[in-house]
């Protein structure tokens, strides 16, 4: 037999505005449950952000008021700019709530449709669009600090150059033609991972060097499937070559080989998902990929969706839509 729900009788009597408070209180319940907090400005000041100006990005500042969102409002000693504490962040400006944030933010997790997130979190397709744009803006640079070292596996994936379609001349070419964009990929033994667009077609030694020069530390073992153009690397770095040349029937090559295979083949299926990405796009794509491939492998340490709400607000970030 089930129970009767006491609290059934009282929502049904609540006015449209009333039960829209009811919802706004028990998100904030909720969120506060969750996170510990249930607003950008709660969030900013639980991570200790401090306040930077986003004219000259000064953090020399003294107090100077309330802005008219309640915001603590703060007067650059350098430049006289006032601005708050969520100024230089994505959220600056935002007029959706905390809790509509976190639901995309959860969506943007798995990778799912654009058209998803607008149906659940009830915005727009701009809306959807620009909010992504602003997430990946946090993580642009977020490759250029990735160092993977001790053990490390390379192999190169492509995608079809959607651009060229647009083109009058363009003729579908068979192979590793300069239709398709290569993607250099390196995974090594700590799980730490590195995604970057290397040109069109199969790529020469020059370009992968210039790829993964700074980003794999001298004298790691490489661990690849014998590509010649992977020799300057090999040499410049006073690298130790693996080499397991590629054969879906040796078992050797496949076990070997099966870490950077996976990768590539999760970092693919991850870009199909975005079907009309702009192909301009797509590095930014790969470094939400690999940002949310390191949240994830630590979620157990620290959760998946505290880090990324940590990071989204500590990053001093400007991003305007474009006109």
């Amino acid at each position: 037999m089930s129970v009767q729900n006491s609290f059934t009788d009282l929502v049904f009597s609540l006015s449209d505005e009333d039960f829209r408070l009811l919802q706004d209180a028990v998100a904030v319940r909720k969120n506060r449950d969750k996170y510990g907090v249930a607003s950008f400005e709660e969030l900013a000041v639980k991570y200790d952000r401090v306040p930077t100006c986003p004219a000259c990005g000064s953090d020399n500042a003294v107090s100077f008021g309330f802005s008219p969102e309640g915001l603590q409002r703060y007067k650059c000693l350098g430049c006289g700019k006032y601005y708050t504490l969520l100024s230089n962040t994505i959220f600056h400006s935002a007029n959706k709530s905390f809790d509509t944030w976190t639901i995309y933010l959860t969506l943007m997790t798995f990778n799912v449709p654009l058209e998803m997130t607008e149906e659940i979190c009830g915005i727009s397709h701009p809306t959807a669009m620009l909010w992504r744009q602003k997430v990946f803006a946090t993580v642009d640079g977020y490759q250029g600090h990735l160092y993977l070292k001790d053990r490390v596996w390379i192999d190169e994936t492509y995608v079809f150059d959607s651009t060229l379609l647009h083109d009058d001349n363009f003729k579908r070419k068979r192979g590793l033609s300069s239709n398709l964009i290569c993607i250099v990929v390196a995974i090594d033994i700590h799980k730490n991972t590195y995604a970057v667009i290397c040109g069109h077609g199969k790529p020469s030694a020059t370009r992968i060097y210039k790829a993964l020069k700074d980003h794999i530390v001298e004298g790691s073992t490489l661990v690849h499937d014998g590509e010649k153009a992977h020799n300057m690397l090999i040499e410049k770095l006073d690298l130790t070559s693996e080499v397991y040349i590629a054969n879906a029937k040796d078992k050797n090559y496949l076990q070997n080989m099966a870490l950077i295979n996976n990768m590539c083949s999760w970092l693919k299926r991850y870009i199909y998902r975005f079907i009309g990405m702009r192909m301009e796009n797509l590095q930014s794509y790969l470094n939400w990929f690999v940002y949310l491939f390191r949240v994830k492998g630590a979620a157990e340490r620290w959760p998946k969706m505290e880090r990324i709400l940590r990071h989204l607000v500590l990053t001093d970030v400007q991003y305007k839509r474009n006109r």
